[in-house]
């Protein structure tokens, strides 16, 4: 276990400048998990206490606790309401993905972003970069524990393809899909 040796943080440390908000969780969480990894303590982010031995649970708990309090640090208060009640880096870094990988809207922005890509000029390392950071944010959608999440989250995938091709005469019907928490099935987007 990573960390171990030194069971306490004698600072809370900065993990990043850039405040999580509604509209930077790539940015963030790549930065998170960045910090994460160069102080050796990325396993926090993906294992909980059950998976640590019975001589190191208490430690690992008392480090984690410390590494969840300094993960609480860049959020903005609006997003750390709705995070503040998970307490350990696993489930805090695992409940953020849930809430900014699985928001429609989003999803339906970074397909866009992806399916709109277009060189505008002859600067092919600013136009691959730009497709670069704009695939990344869509793959971060895909991120699934088991086969079935993943088709859940195609499913969606699909949907979003599907809304975006509709005749603008029913901007209305999109525009109510993406503000719902849940994409649509096809059989309820014609009933």
């Amino acid at each position: 276990m990573a960390g171990l040796g030194t069971p306490s943080l004698s600072a809370t440390p900065t993990i990043t400048s850039a405040k999580l908000n509604w509209k930077n969780y790539l940015s963030w969480s790549s930065s998170v998990e960045l910090w994460f990894l160069g102080q050796g303590y990325h396993d926090h982010l993906e294992q909980d206490i059950s998976t640590v031995s019975d001589e190191e649970k208490s430690q690992w708990q008392k480090l984690d606790f410390q590494l969840c309090a300094a993960l609480w640090q860049p959020v903005e208060q609006e997003v750390l309401e709705i995070l503040r009640p998970y307490k350990t880096c696993s489930s805090f870094w695992r409940k953020a993905q849930d809430i900014f990988a699985n928001d429609v809207q989003r999803l339906f922005d970074a397909t866009q972003r992806v399916t709109s890509l277009e060189q505008n000029n002859h600067d092919m390392v600013a136009y691959i970069g730009k497709a670069r950071a704009a695939v990344e944010e869509l793959k971060n959608f895909f991120v699934a524990d088991s086969l079935e999440g993943l088709n859940k989250k195609l499913d969606k995938f699909y949907m979003v393809l599907i809304l975006r091709g509709l005749h603008s005469d029913f901007d209305h019907v999109r525009d109510q899909m993406l503000a719902g928490d849940q994409v649509p099935s096809m059989d309820s987007l014609v009933t």
